[in-house]
C-alpha cells in the first residue's frame, strides 16, 4: 500500500469521481462524508484549517479516503475529522474489504512517524462499521481509548406502520389540536423555498435563538456561506431538502435538513418565537416527516440530543460516539487525560436535559439582557426569578350586569372595531398571538394610527393565567382581559351598546388599586378574590365568593 496526500482542494478535485465511485458503492447514507460536503467545506470554512487528507493506493487503486485535522497542542499533534464543529457524524470513505486494512495501515503509518500523538475522533455512529474498524485497531494496538456516546433516535418507515403511527404520534402535546387552531385563524401551507427566500430562514433562526444559547453557528460568517452553497448542490447524492411552515404568507418554522441516499438527516430546526403556543416547530417536524415518507425516504435521522420531541417520533435509537485514544508518551497521556476529563463532564451535562434547558435558556436569556436588555426588562427578569422562591397573588373577579348601564364620558360610536390575527402579527408580541390561541377576540382602537390591542373578550371562559385558573363562563356572560383600567369607562359602555343583554366579568390584581376603584364607581360588583401565596415549598390557595354567580371556583396546580 501507498499513501498519498492531497494537498489542495484543487488536486482534491482529481479524485472525484473515485471518491464517489467507492461510496456509491457502499450505499452511503451518510452525508458528511459525500464528497460534495468535503469539497464545499474545505473550500469555505476549512480553508485556514490544517487539513491532511490522504489517499491509499494498492496495487495502482485508490481503495480509500481518509480526510484528516490536524492540530498541535503541548508539541502533541492531534488527529480529528475535518468539519468536527459542524458535521454531525464522520467517518473514513473506503469499500468495506479494504476499510480495515487500510485503516490500519494509515493509523500505523501515523504512529510511525510522529511520536507524541491523539485521535479525537467525533460522530462515530456505533451502526456504522467504521465505528467497529477504528474500535478494532485501538483494542488490537494495546491502545484504550476513551468512549463518549449520545443518544441518536430515528425514525425507519420499514418497521412501522406509518399511517396509524403518524396518527398516533400528532396527537401527542396536543399537536393535531393546535395545528387546527392555526388553520382555524388563517392560511397555514408547506413550502419549497427558493434560493431568494432563505434570507427568511437565517433570519428565524435568529429570532429564534436570540434569547437562548445556539452552539451551531449556522447563521455566522463561513458556517451560513457553506450551508448556502450546500443548497445549490444539483445532481449529487447529497441533497439538500428545506421544508417551511407558512402562515399568512409569513414563515414561522423551518427544517434544514441534509439526505443521502434514503437518509434524512434534520440538521437545524427554528420557529417564529410569537407562535410558541402553537409549537410550529413540531407542527414543521411532523410535516417533514410525512412528507420524507411520501418521497420514499427509508430513514428519517432526528439526529444527536436528547429533545423531548425526538423521542416523540423515534422508532429506534442508534448511539454516535467521540473516541480519544493518545500514543504511549507521557505527554500525549496527560493531554488526553485533560481532554478525557473534559468529555465526562460534557457527556454528563448533555445527558441531563434540566442542565442542558438551563444552559440553553436561562444562561440565553441573561446573555440577551446583557447585550440588550433595559431597566424594564430586568425588573421583569427579577421578578419572575423571585417568584420562583417567594410569591403572593391575588386577584378580585368583578361582575357588571346588564341592568347596570354605563354612562361615558363621551360618546362611544364606533370606537372599537375587532383586530384580526394578520394585523396582530406585525406587531410581534408572543402574548398578543397568545391570546387568539387562547380563544379571545382581540378589539383595536378603531381610529388609532397604530394596531395596539384594547382589550380582549371571551364568550367561554374566563381565567387568569398566572393562578393557572381556566373555569367555564356562565350563560350570556363575556370575560373582560388585555384591558387598560383608564379607558374602562368607555370599554365597559362599548361592550354593553354592542351586546346589550350580556353579563361582563373582569379581572384585577391586588397592585392594581386604581382599577378596583374605577371598576367599583362604574358599578361592577366583586364577586370573588383569588388569592396564592407561596414560600419555598409551601403553597396555600385560597378562594372567598360574594354571591352565588361565582359559580364553582378552584385552583388547578
Amino acid at each position: 500500500m501507498q499513501l498519498i496526500r492531497i494537498r489542495t482542494d484543487d488536486e482534491l478535485m482529481w479524485y472525484k469521481d473515485i471518491w464517489d465511485e467507492i461510496l456509491e458503492a457502499e450505499d452511503n447514507d451518510n452525508p458528511f462524508i459525500e464528497f460534495a460536503w468535503f469539497y464545499s467545506w474545505w473550500q469555505i470554512v476549512g480553508r485556514r484549517e490544517r487539513v491532511e487528507l490522504y489517499a491509499v493506493e494498492e496495487n495502482g487503486t485508490i481503495i480509500a479516503f481518509f480526510p484528516f485535522l490536524v492540530r498541535l497542542r503541548w508539541g502533541v499533534r492531534i488527529y480529528a475529522f475535518v468539519g468536527e464543529n459542524i458535521a454531525n457524524y464522520s467517518g473514513f470513505v473506503a469499500k468495506k474489504e479494504w476499510l480495515l486494512p487500510a485503516t490500519t495501515f494509515v493509523f500505523n503509518q501515523l504512529i510511525e512517524k510522529y511520536k507524541h500523538l491523539i485521535f479525537s475522533f467525533h460522530g462515530l455512529l456505533e451502526s456504522k462499521d467504521s465505528t467497529k474498524v477504528i474500535e478494532q485497531y485501538f483494542v488490537e494496538r494495546q491502545l484504550r481509548p476513551s468512549i463518549f456516546r449520545v443518544v441518536t433516535p430515528y425514525l425507519a418507515f420499514h418497521d412501522i406502520d406509518f399511517p396509524n403511527y403518524f396518527n398516533q404520534r400528532r396527537k401527542m402535546h396536543g399537536v393535531d389540536r393546535r395545528e387546527r387552531k392555526l388553520r382555524n385563524l388563517g392560511s397555514l401551507s408547506r413550502k419549497i423555498p427558493s434560493q431568494d427566500e432563505l434570507w427568511q430562514m437565517f433570519r428565524l433562526f435568529d429570532r429564534r435563538w436570540a434569547k437562548k444559547i445556539d452552539t451551531s453557528d449556522f447563521t455566522k460568517g463561513k458556517k451560513k456561506d457553506f450551508f448556502e452553497r450546500l443548497t445549490l448542490l444539483k445532481g449529487e447524492a447529497l441533497q439538500v431538502e428545506i421544508d417551511a411552515l407558512v402562515f399568512e404568507d409569513q414563515w414561522i418554522a423551518f427544517t434544514y435538513g441534509i439526505c443521502c441516499r434514503g437518509r434524512y438527516v434534520t440538521y437545524a430546526l427554528a420557529h417564529e418565537p410569537t407562535f410558541n403556543i402553537f409549537g410550529p416547530g413540531r407542527l414543521v417536524n411532523q410535516e417533514t416527516i410525512k412528507r420524507t415518507y411520501s418521497e420514499n425516504y427509508r430513514l428519517f435521522d432526528m439526529s444527536i440530543g436528547y429533545e423531548p420531541y425526538k423521542f416523540d417520533w423515534r422508532s429506534n435509537i442508534d448511539f454516535t460516539r467521540r473516541m480519544l485514544v493518545s500514543s504511549g508518551t507521557k505527554r500525549a497521556k496527560l493531554l488526553a487525560s485533560r481532554y478525557t476529563l473534559k468529555e465526562r463532564l460534557k457527556e454528563f451535562l448533555k445527558g441531563n436535559h434540566r442542565v442542558v434547558e438551563w444552559k440553553r435558556n436561562t444562561l440565553g436569556q441573561l446573555r440577551y439582557l446583557v447585550k440588550y436588555g433595559k431597566v424594564k426588562d430586568w425588573l421583569e427578569y427579577g421578578q419572575l426569578f423571585v417568584e420562583k422562591f417567594i410569591r403572593f397573588k391575588q386577584v378580585d373577579l368583578y361582575e357588571l350586569s346588564p341592568s347596570d348601564n354605563v354612562t361615558p364620558q363621551r360618546p362611544v360610536g364606533d370606537l372599537f372595531e375587532e383586530l384580526s390575527i394578520q394585523e396582530a402579527m406585525q406587531l410581534d408580541k408572543e402574548e398578543i398571538i397568545s391570546l387568539f390561541y387562547k380563544g379571545y377576540s382581540i378589539y383595536k382602537d378603531s381610529y388609532a394610527e397604530t394596531n395596539k390591542p384594547a382589550f380582549a373578550l371571551h364568550a367561554v371562559n374566563w381565567r387568569v393565567d398566572e393562578l393557572q385558573i381556566v373555569e367555564a363562563l356562565p350563560k350570556q356572560t363575556y370575560f373582560l382581559t388585555y384591558d387598560v383600567y383608564k379607558n374602562i369607562d368607555i370599554i365597559t359602555a362599548f361592550f354593553q351598546k354592542m351586546k346589550p343583554a350580556q353579563t361582563l366579568w373582569v379581572t384585577a390584581s391586588f397592585w392594581q388599586w386604581r382599577k378596583r376603584k374605577r371598576l367599583l364607581q362604574l358599578g361592577y360588583k366583586r364577586i370573588s378574590r383569588m388569592k396564592h401565596f407561596k414560600c419555598a415549598r409551601f403553597e396555600r390557595n385560597h378562594v372567598e365568593k360574594y354571591t352565588e354567580s361565582g359559580g364553582d371556583v378552584h385552583s388547578v396546580h
